[in-house]
């Protein structure tokens, strides 16, 4: 082989290895199945009564309708839940394309439900049903009949990186798109606000013209910030506390109510897992052993 052969391989190699790093990372499953249980929670929140039988009269939901409640039910205890989060997928993927994009029914369009639709979507790939989890109740069951230690809350992560750089993606576009006069001297913000807080007694303290060409612009230096720390897995801790103050604030301020909890919950997966595990045991009083302290 040519030294330029061999120069030509060595990115390949390394691309390789990065990918082969990537697939195979590990680390405890206990913060990703808490994203199960929350993303469920908000799943049901979001659409439950509208998909509740009594309010199912669309062509068809009245039939989704209970596969809709068994699946979202069987994976938020965790009960097979690989099949019931692909059963959930598919339904909520019809939901989202038909219904939605299709169709035009704006609840299923907008892309606060294309966000849970990819969390939920990502989570198949997830051993979200390693912590937390009926199936995991089961595991250990069988494995103590066998006197067997129990199963380790521990897989592979690559899908929890995919929804944090989905994530860094939402933010990057979303600056991208509110990089420009209208947005950044408070013009967009202004309509948004209009339709929030007509007739309401902070109108008139919101729609200050300073307050809202600030508010606008810190938005999107914090969201370019965002997208770079996400990807870069830099300034961990300050994007983590950032992001924390601006979808509370999205939440306490705007209609928005579904994205921000969406948000504050993918946060679980950003933060470390293993610390995450150590807060849990810290929590429940248990050492770093696993033993119950005295």
């Amino acid at each position: 082989m040519t030294a330029r052969t061999e120069a030509a391989d060595r990115p390949l190699a390394r691309v390789v290895a990065d990918i082969s790093d990537f697939a195979n990372r590990e680390g405890s499953t206990r913060a990703v199945a808490l994203v199960r249980i929350l993303i469920i929670l908000l799943v049901l929140v979001k659409w439950g009564e509208d998909l509740a039988f009594f309010s199912a009269t669309a062509p068809g939901v009245v039939y989704l309708s209970p596969l809709f409640f068994l699946a979202a039910g069987a994976a938020l205890i965790g009960w097979r839940t690989k099949p019931a989060l692909f059963a959930l997928t598919i339904l909520l993927a019809v939901f989202y394309f038909g219904y939605g994009q299709r169709f035009g029914v704006n609840e299923w369009a907008h892309h606060h439900s294309y966000m849970l639709l990819f969390v939920v979507t990502m989570l198949n790939g997830a051993p979200c049903e390693k912590s937390y989890s009926v199936d995991r109740w089961l595991a250990v069951r069988r494995a103590a009949r066998r006197g067997e230690a129990a199963p380790a809350e521990r897989g592979p992560l690559w899908a929890q990186s995919l929804i944090i750089l989905q994530l860094a993606a939402l933010y990057f576009w979303t600056a991208v798109d509110k990089t420009e006069w209208r947005f950044l001297n408070g013009e967009r913000l202004e309509r948004i606000f209009e339709w929030a807080y007509a007739g309401h007694p902070a109108y008139a303290l919101l729609t200050q013209s300073w307050l809202l060409a600030a508010s606008s612009t810190a938005v999107v230096i914090i969201e370019y910030f965002l997208a770079y720390a996400l990807l870069a897995g830099r300034f961990k801790r300050a994007a983590f506390a950032i992001a924390l103050v601006l979808h509370i604030g999205f939440y306490f301020f705007l209609k928005v109510d579904t994205y921000s909890a969406t948000m504050l919950v993918i946060y679980l997966i950003y933060a470390s897992p293993e610390r995450v595990h150590r807060a849990i045991d810290e929590l429940q009083g248990y050492g770093a052993e696993g033993n119950a302290a005295a």
